[in-house]
């Protein structure tokens, strides 16, 4: 009975395919609306210009040496600042970065606020507020000036040019027409004609906080639940597998398996399952080929458009990348990279990206860069192969693509989620049926991940209660005490 239920559920999902590719082959034929263009004007003007020129602000000295040039220049030996009383010295401990001189040679050079501090050995000043990132100059790759910071973002601050002389200014000045001319002298903010920088606040630290903590652990422990495990393999395939929903799946075990069980219980045990699974299946070790692409899709959270980006292998055909996020903007880019990143036990030299137009990915390189991580990031825009990148690319292109309309599929029945939390714990389930449990007609219908524990059984309730345990082994390894 299982088997005719299965093979039905199975040719209805082949029907509802069908039915798919009819649609978009009648909406071909319908014309372009400008309107419905997600991707509004001002975000097609962002812009990734080269690096910049990173210098120290000022090159370190060592205290001896600071020490002779002020002896020298002053023409008297070094003495301690003196301490006026009533008046407010740095702190014991505080240690100026330029030569090491201790806080008996340091005082505030800006008054009331307290924030600058000045050196008597070396006569530089530094601030303890200011990270690292801040005590740097960074100079323009065309022309060598100091940038100068315009905007201080959330996650990221924003450098400029100011030098009117700059070659990169004087040539994107010579692109603008007669009518763009008029329109700069009366609002040159309309237009990106200076070189422009991002710095992100976003250490590599605080992206594997990040990663660590994207699923929290659930108040559901599938060892105690009143249905077997079997019962919980079920659910997760009609749930998961099938694409159904929370209620058609209770329906169909109800209706089919004689199994009364709820859509919440369901829910639950979903939670619980993706909770667990989590921490195995993004710290599995893959055998990863450098060759990835990449591509953002839409799902609605609280009504509100959020995106999925995802990130595959092309050759193994491996999701490595699955987050979502409220904002399409670098900072998700940048968490994508490095899940990607995180996964290979060393980053390979060859590493590739193959993405669409989007300008966040060249921006998130940028970021990488910055930390001396290097890869290249290949874009691949428009449908059809006008160049000779679209032409080498576009099969990977269409890998990630695919792999959009399949998880389409499965999402289409959701109609959303209602928490982020909640969206990221469907898209693990998901990506650990896409990984470890999906025949792929491409890998000669195996799935790209082939697990021995999986070999001795074809019953995917079965398949899926295997996965859970090798996630519970997992968790119990990690947390052991030795």
């Amino acid at each position: 009975m299982v088997m005719i239920i299965s093979f039905i559920v199975s040719l209805l999902n082949i029907f509802r395919k069908l039915l798919y590719k009819f649609e978009c082959f009648l909406l071909s034929f319908l014309p372009n609306d400008p309107i419905s263009n997600p991707v509004s004007d001002a975000y097609r003007s962002f812009k990734v210009h080269p690096l910049p020129v990173i210098e120290p602000d000022h090159l370190p000295v060592s205290f001896d040496k600071a020490k002779a040039a002020y002896e020298a220049k002053h023409n008297k030996p070094l003495k301690p600042v003196f301490r006026h009383k009533g008046k407010v010295y740095p702190a014991k401990g505080t240690v100026c970065p330029h030569c090491g001189a201790t806080h008996e040679y340091l005082s505030f050079n800006n008054g009331q606020k307290k924030s600058q501090i000045k050196c008597k050995v070396c006569e530089k000043t530094f601030s303890t507020v200011k990270s690292y990132s801040q005590q740097v100059v960074r100079k323009c790759p065309f022309c060598s000036k100091k940038l100068t910071l315009i905007k201080s973002r959330s996650s990221f601050d924003i450098y400029k040019c100011m030098n009117p002389k700059c070659s990169h200014y004087k040539a994107e000045l010579k692109k603008l027409s007669k009518e763009d001319r008029e329109k700069y002298k009366q609002n040159p903010s309309a237009f990106s004609l200076h070189y422009i920088t991002r710095v992100f606040n976003a250490s590599l630290d605080k992206l594997e906080s990040i990663q660590l903590k994207i699923i929290e652990p659930s108040n559901v422990d599938l060892a105690r639940i009143r249905n077997s495990k079997y019962v919980l393999g079920l659910a997760l395939t009609y749930y998961v597998n099938y694409g159904l929903s929370l209620r058609k799946t209770a329906l169909i075990l109800y209706e089919v398996h004689d199994i009364k069980i709820s859509h919440q219980t369901i829910a639950n045990y979903a939670q619980a399952a993706s909770h667990l699974l989590f921490p195995w299946m993004d710290n599995f070790k893959h055998d990863l080929n450098p060759y990835q692409c990449g591509d953002e899709t839409y799902v609605k959270v609280l009504g509100k458009k959020a995106y999925v980006f995802f990130m595959c292998d092309v050759k193994k055909k491996i999701i490595t990348s699955y987050r979502i996020y409220m904002k399409r903007d670098t900072f998700s880019a940048i968490d994508a990279f490095y899940s990607v990143l995180r996964k290979f036990r060393e980053v390979p030299e060859n590493l590739e990206f193959v993405v669409d137009g989007n300008p966040i990915y060249k921006a998130a390189q940028q970021y990488f860069q910055l930390k001396r991580v290097f890869f290249k990031v290949t874009q691949v825009i428009g449908l059809t192969n006008d160049d000779p990148v679209s032409k080498k690319h576009r099969p990977a292109k269409q890998i990630i693509e695919r792999l959009n309309r399949t998880f389409q599929y499965s999402y289409a029945v959701k109609n959303g989620f209602n928490t982020l939390a909640g969206a990221n714990d469907f898209m693990c389930l998901f990506t650990t049926y896409f990984n470890f449990l999906r025949n792929h007609t491409t890998l000669g219908y195996k799935p790209p991940v082939q697990l021995d524990c999986l070999k001795k059984t074809h019953n995917m309730p079965n398949e899926w209660n295997i996965l859970l345990d090798e996630a519970l082994d997992y968790y119990i390894e990690s947390t052991m005490e030795f």
